[in-house]
């Protein structure tokens, strides 16, 4: 509840104004959930801070562990354009609100069979051109990992030390992580070698953010696509249905977002081996527009390296997520 009314520039006292209630009550609903939720209540709470479907949905599995009934008073579930919570974005607003000018750079040649959505003409303004070549230059100056991407996770452009970082991984067709980042982090049996507690650092808060993703473009033949490949895999679609509300449910809806995350990555550079690192959301408003995501992963000093590190670098074998308990 924090979370979306901060997304929506709201007060306590501007969301207690909506409800017709005193600041101190609805203050006291954010720090302490309520004993007796009601429908009528949560409802109000889903209109009031202005909730997608899929949000007032997360609101009553986390207050009365059920999904939401359609209200009373409306025929049909309501869709408003509104900012979603499980972003695209690691954080923040989820999508840019103007609409993408083009990629940064040319996207890697694929030789993906999946379909391709009609891609966003490239930025005709000069001056946007010029800046974002001048950032893709900055962007390879930085040592740390750093990586940009669309809505649909296709990457921009990805500097030196992000494809440092992965510079083991074995080919793929179509989860390379210097082409999409989501289907490398879901379907490459090597992305667990790399990224530390895959499925519950990585896995999952991708997963909620591809199911906001679907609602919001649900054309995107892209999207479809992952969303297909998953239900074709029965564990990771069991994962997609069931373990996520229950992870969400578990771990609350700020999990969904990347950053300030501290996650743990396997660098192939002994001088790094096993390191956390924080992931950063570096994304100025002129990439926003552009309709891109940075990620940085700031390295942590680690206490010692870990020569050869074998238990880090083993590779998967399938790129299932585990039993989500609860599921």
């Amino acid at each position: 509840m924090r979370g979306r009314r901060e997304e929506l520039g709201l007060s306590v006292a501007d969301v207690a104004a909506r409800l017709e209630i005193s600041i101190r009550t609805y203050g006291s609903w954010e720090r302490t959930p309520a004993q007796e939720w009601t429908e009528e209540r949560l409802h109000a709470l889903v209109k009031a801070l202005e909730m997608t479907d899929q949000q007032g949905g997360w609101l009553f599995r986390l207050a009365v562990d059920r999904e939401m009934p359609a209200p009373a008073h409306t025929p049909s579930a309501r869709k408003k354009d509104v900012l979603p919570l499980g972003p695209a974005r690691p954080s923040g607003a989820a999508f840019p609100r103007r609409t993408p000018v083009g990629p940064l750079l040319p996207f890697p040649p694929s030789t993906s069979s999946l379909p391709k959505a009609a891609a966003p003409a490239p930025p005709s303004d000069p001056a946007t051109q010029a800046y974002l070549r001048d950032y893709a230059v900055m962007m390879d100056a930085v040592p740390l990992p750093s990586v940009l991407f669309d809505r649909r996770w296709d990457v921009a452009h990805a500097n030196p030390a992000y494809q440092e970082l992965f510079r083991d991984v074995s080919g793929h067709p179509t989860a390379m992580p210097d082409q999409n980042f989501l289907r490398f982090v879901l379907f490459h049996p090597d992305a667990g070698a790399v990224l530390g507690d895959r499925e519950t650092g990585w896995c999952l808060p991708l997963l909620a953010q591809l199911e906001t993703a679907l609602e919001r473009y649900a054309d995107d033949s892209v999207l479809q696509a992952i969303r297909q490949e998953i239900e074709d895999d029965p564990i990771m679609d069991a994962a997609y249905r069931c373990g996520l509300p229950h992870w969400v449910r578990a771990t609350g809806a700020a999990a969904v977002h990347h950053d300030g995350a501290v996650r743990t990555v396997y660098h192939p550079d002994p001088r790094w081996g096993r390191a956390e690192c924080r992931i950063v959301d570096e994304t100025p408003a002129t990439l926003e527009d552009c309709g891109f995501t940075r990620m940085t992963m700031v390295l942590r000093e680690h206490r010692a390296p870990t020569p050869g590190a074998p238990e880090a670098r083993r590779r998967v074998s399938r790129p299932h997520l585990r039993a989500v308990g609860g599921a």
